[in-house]
C-alpha cells in the first residue's frame, strides 16, 4: 500500500507511511461501543477537572504579587498542559500506544510549527515582554513606529491606545526585535517647541519673551531655566527651539498649550510669525 499524504500537510511534503497509521486505523475499526463510551466519560470528567484546577490556579495567582499579565499567561499555559495530559489519557483509553501517539504528535507538531511561524514568533516575543518587562499596562511607549498607552499585554500581541483614541494591536514578535521607548519609566519628559520669527524681529527679545511664557506654565519644572536658543536660519524665518521638562502625564497637553500661549504673546508684543512664501514670475510669451 503506498504512503499516505494527509491533505493539509501536502504543501510541506510531510508523509506518513502505513507503519505510523496502521495501528491506529486497526484499533479504530475494532473499537467497541463500551470503549467509546468509557473514553467519552473520561474526557467529560477530565474536562470538568481541568476547569476546576485552572480556576484554583487562577485564584491562587491572584493572591500573589505577580504582574497581572504574567498571571494570565501562566493560567493559559497550565490550561494547555492539562488539556494535553487529558488528550494523552483519552488516547490511551482508545488503545493507542505511546509510540504511535508520539509519532503522530511529532508530525502534527512539525506541520503546525511551519504553518504558525508568525504566531510562534509572537508567542516567543510575548514571553520576552512578560519576563523582561520593558513596559507595563498604563505606560506610554513607542515601538514599531507606533506610540500610545499600553492597555493590554498578552502572549500574541500588545494593545496600545493613542492620544486620539485609536486602538493599535502590535504583534509581540516585531515588538521584541524593535527598539522600545518607554516614556513613563522616569516620570518626566522633555517637551520641544519650534517657533519661527521674522528676520526683522529682535531675536534676543523674542527668546526672553518665550522663556518667560514657558516658565510661567505651572506644569514646567522650575529647577532649571528652559532651553530657548536660535536654532536655524530658515528660508522664511529665524527658527527658535525651546526645550523644557514636564511630567510624562502633562507633556502633550503642556506642549499644545504652550504653542498657543507663545503665539499669543509674540503677536501681542509686535513680533511677526512668518509663513513660507513663494514668488511667481509670469513671462509673456511672444
Amino acid at each position: 500500500m503506498p504512503s499516505l499524504c494527509i491533505g493539509p500537510f501536502r504543501e510541506w511534503g510531510l508523509f506518513m507511511d502505513n507503519s505510523t497509521l496502521q495501528p491506529f486505523l486497526e484499533r479504530l475499526s475494532s473499537m467497541s461501543i463500551d470503549t467509546l463510551i468509557r473514553t467519552a466519560l473520561v474526557a467529560l470528567v477530565g474536562y470538568v477537572l481541568v476547569r476546576v484546577v485552572v480556576a484554583l490556579i487562577r485564584r491562587a495567582l491572584n493572591r500573589t504579587s505577580l504582574d497581572h499579565a504574567i498571571s494570565r499567561s501562566l493560567v493559559t499555559l497550565c490550561r494547555l498542559i492539562l488539556y494535553f495530559i487529558l488528550f494523552t489519557i483519552c488516547m490511551g483509553q482508545l488503545g493507542i500506544s505511546s509510540t504511535s501517539l508520539v509519532t503522530l504528535l511529532g508530525v502534527f507538531g512539525l506541520a503546525l510549527s511551519l504553518a504558525l511561524q508568525d504566531t510562534l514568533s509572537n508567542i516567543a516575543g510575548g514571553l520576552f515582554v512578560l519576563t523582561t518587562k520593558p513596559y507595563k499596562v498604563g505606560d506610554y511607549v513607542e515601538a514599531c513606529g507606533m506610540e500610545g498607552t499600553v492597555q493590554y499585554i498578552g502572549f500574541i500581541h500588545t494593545i496600545l491606545t493613542t492620544i486620539d483614541n485609536k486602538t493599535i494591536y502590535l504583534p509581540n514578535g516585531p515588538v521584541s526585535k524593535d527598539e522600545i521607548v518607554n516614556y513613563s519609566t522616569q516620570g518626566r519628559r522633555q517637551l520641544e517647541l519650534n517657533i519661527g520669527i521674522g528676520y526683522e524681529d529682535d531675536s534676543a527679545a523674542a527668546r526672553a519673551l518665550i522663556a518667560q511664557v514657558v516658565q510661567a506654565d505651572p506644569r514646567v519644572e522650575k529647577g532649571a531655566p528652559p532651553f530657548v536658543k536660535v536654532w536655524e536660519l530658515g528660508p522664511s524665518a529665524v527658527q527658535i527651539k525651546v526645550r523644557a521638562w514636564t511630567s510624562a502625564a502633562d507633556m502633550i497637553d503642556a506642549r499644545c498649550d504652550l504653542y498657543e500661549a507663545v503665539k499669543t504673546a509674540l503677536q501681542q508684543n509686535g513680533f511677526h510669525i512668518p509663513y513660507p512664501q513663494a514668488q511667481v514670475h509670469l513671462t509673456k510669451l511672444q
